[in-house]
């Protein structure tokens, strides 16, 4: 058995957790949390409208990207609390890539790097007990890791720093995500009135008249003046059902001769799921109405009337 040299004390079992390493542990513990949460209030904003394909991929990104960034955040912390030296590694590379974000991150990134390789600091995460190695060492260690003034100040801008960083993130990109999903929706919606309308035009060359959803969409049960029938449908039923589809509902009217029709589109919750409505008629010219859920146009309920007034042509 090896005894200490005489007039020192024995070493202890096992380091203590210096106060800035806890510091930093809580620190990236708290970023954890707040990615993992950002991360999954993007998902379920994607999830709202499962529909709208149009920018739902973007956030699932982003989301996927946040909750990736924070399941990291853990891992480090865990390291850092256990003093594992793969947290000290997880630690060292968000600080370098923390340098990047000049000025305020690059110096919190260094003064972070300053501590995390300090020889004391590589000691005491290096796996090896307080018995195995020497008195100078055991001192370079005590040192080092006590640097906790420094590493509070770090802590204290690091933490605020990254509670401002991701409200800008949350800021910017939500909005602007959802404007994109509502952009996908209208564009979709003018598609389908576009699709409508060449499906009219086709059933009239042949019927001498406008088609129902039905006679569109089952062409068997409305034969042609000649009475032949046609087997493939002049729309998709997928894109002729009332809604809704993509955030849109639609409505078609035909007059009692079906020598006229209406077609309209408007979005199925107003700011949420598009700003525009949609509406086209038996002259194929399609109608657009802004900033829809602020000034409500009035809805189509008569095929002699037409579309509503104050419409723009696209």
């Amino acid at each position: 058995m090896t005894y200490p040299p005489a007039g020192l004390p024995p070493p202890p079992p096992a380091f203590s957790r210096p106060f800035g390493v806890i510091l930093l542990g809580i620190l990236n513990a708290i970023g954890a949390l707040l990615y993992l949460g950002l991360g999954a209030f993007l998902a379920v904003v994607a999830a709202i409208e499962p529909d709208a394909h149009d920018g739902r991929g973007v956030l699932v990104a982003l989301g996927g990207v946040l909750v990736l960034v924070g399941a990291f955040h853990a891992l480090t912390a865990a390291g850092l609390l256990m003093l594992k030296a793969f947290g000290r590694i997880c630690q060292l590379i968000q600080s370098g890539i923390g340098l990047l974000a000049f000025p305020l991150g690059t110096i919190i990134s260094g003064l972070i790097l300053y501590y995390m390789t300090r020889p004391g600091v590589v000691l005491l995460f290096s796996g090896r007990p307080p018995a195995a190695m020497t008195p100078e060492e055991r001192a370079l260690v005590a040192d080092d890791s006590n640097r906790a003034v420094a590493m509070a100040i770090v802590a204290i801008f690091g933490l605020f720093g990254g509670i401002a960083m991701i409200g800008i993130v949350a800021a910017i990109a939500v909005p602007a995500l959802l404007r994109a999903r509502m952009a996908g929706n209208e564009a979709s919606a003018i598609g389908s009135i576009q699709a409508m309308s060449s499906a009219q035009v086709t059933f009239a060359s042949t019927h001498g008249r406008y088609g129902t959803l039905e006679c569109l969409t089952v062409p068997s049960s409305c034969p042609n003046a000649d009475g032949t029938v046609s087997t493939a449908p002049f729309i998709h039923p997928a894109a002729a059902g009332p809604g809704p589809r993509s955030g849109y509902t639609f409505r078609l009217l035909l007059s009692p001769d079906q020598t006229r029709f209406v077609y309209w589109a408007e979005p199925a919750k107003a700011g949420q799921t598009g700003n525009r409505a949609f509406c086209v008629t038996e002259t194929f010219t399609v109608q657009e109405y802004r900033d829809y859920q602020f000034h409500f146009a009035s809805a189509p309920s008569d095929p002699d009337q037409g579309c509503p007034s104050g419409g723009r042509t696209l």
